[in-house]
């Protein structure tokens, strides 16, 4: 017998569901790349890193987890998602409860690189899964409901990130850095969910889900360089503060244990951001939303390098939240310009966007390395992280070009 959930007598409610697992999925694999972040401070002191050497590690991964989504998109858009979206999130929790065990650098980084590779099969499909399911012509959502559904997905994505480096740095504080093995329940809880609840005739869905595009003219092409190099903009900005903001608070002092209240946090205002943001989406249109998540975000990221106390508090919610708010809005618009190729397309603007944007750990290190034998180490550090605020902006001033990809209800 086949390994499924028995289908619903409510569709909808079948869809919701099957939504849901692939949220919760996509928590559990982003929680364990979570880990690295919580445990770089950790990384460098054990393995004696610079902040470059530091910055490249964090680089390498995510040009890795990123670069080749595309591709498994590509490949899932012909021979089927499921397989792939059920693989990844497995290889990504076995890879990284090892990670702990490891006691070199090139050892990390290869078991870093597998763990990666888990993460670049998912996201993909499990984003054009969702979008099919929003989509379905007999018991789906509505079309316009799109980004809702969207927005649960990366909500799990996100708050599973966030999540990462408590659940982590609360092991290795406990038992030791070793036992980080002990988190792997976690991910075979998920996976073993998610195989239960997709239905196994997902494999030969992958073209007939996507709503059919009328016309495949090449005017999508400027659309999607506007939105791939909004996204790169938004992800380096993210991905500079996740690495760098556990670095800083260590140098000012503070417990390591408040690196990772502090990513747990910048990563749940980000999944109530998209909760937020995508059905604002479906009230005032797809760019507007892009648009003053973005510009609200650049503010904020500047002066909670500056604050303290509950004021800082107040602007991490602030800028997770709005920095995140159209994530899950700009994923349905990539596929909505391109709906035949949904897998593709996400890996586009779900992957290969954000490894163009994870190249800046290694620029804003190699600053902080040069910087810091003139001002010290902390002074260096909050220097250079102030030029993070420019990239939502910048971001925001592109995405007033983007057109409105929303389709009509019943298109």
């Amino acid at each position: 017998m086949a390994c499924s959930a028995p289908l619903s007598s409510d569709p909808r409610a079948s869809s919701w569901r099957r939504i849901a697992a692939l949220a919760l999925a996509h928590g559990a694999n982003d929680m364990y790349i979570g880990f690295l972040p919580a445990l770089l401070p950790l990384i460098v002191d054990r393995l004696d890193l610079s902040y470059k050497a530091a910055g490249l590690l964090v680089s390498i991964v995510m040009l890795t987890s990123q670069f080749p989504q595309p591709l498994f998109g590509f490949l899932g858009d012909r021979i089927g998602r499921r397989g792939l979206a059920v693989a990844g999130p497995a290889v990504t929790a076995l890879s990284m409860s090892a990670v702990g065990l490891l006691d070199s650098y090139w050892s990390l980084l290869a078991v870093l690189i597998i763990a990666a590779l888990g993460t670049a099969a998912f996201h993909p499909h499990g984003a054009a899964m969702v979008g099919a399911l929003a989509r379905r012509p007999s018991g789906g959502l509505a079309p316009a409901r799109a980004s809702s559904a969207m927005a649960l997905f990366t909500a799990g994505g996100n708050a599973g990130y966030g999540l990462g480096p408590v659940v982590v740095i609360a092991v290795v504080s406990r038992f030791g850095l070793a036992c980080t093995w002990l988190t792997l329940a976690i991910g075979i809880a998920a996976v073993a969910y998610l195989i239960f609840t997709l239905p196994r005739r997902t494999e030969a869905e992958p073209r007939s889900t996507a709503v059919p595009a009328p016309r495949q003219r090449p005017r999508w092409i400027g659309p999607l360089i506007i939105l791939f190099c909004v996204v790169m903009l938004r992800a380096a900005a993210a991905t500079l503060f996740t690495t760098f903001a556990p670095l800083l608070i260590v140098q000012r002092g503070e417990a390591l244990i408040l690196g990772g209240w502090t990513l747990l946090g910048f990563a749940l205002a980000g999944a109530l951001g998209g909760l937020v943001g995508g059905p604002l989406s479906d009230h005032i249109g797809r760019p507007k939303t892009t648009v003053l998540g973005l510009a609200l975000a650049a503010p904020a990221l500047y002066f909670f390098l500056h604050a303290h106390g509950l004021a800082a508090a107040a602007l991490l919610f602030a800028s997770g939240a709005c920095l995140f708010s159209a994530l899950p809005v700009n994923i349905v618009m990539g596929q909505e310009l391109l709906p035949r190729h949904a897998s593709t397309i996400s890996g586009v603007v779900m992957g290969f966007a954000w490894g163009v944007g994870g190249l800046a750990t290694t620029a804003l290190g190699t600053l902080v390395d040069h910087l810091a034998p003139l001002m010290g180490e902390l002074a260096a550090l909050e220097r250079a992280m102030e030029g993070m605020a420019l990239l939502p902006l910048a971001a925001a001033l592109l995405a007033c070009a983007l057109p409105e990809t929303r389709p009509t209800e019943g298109s």
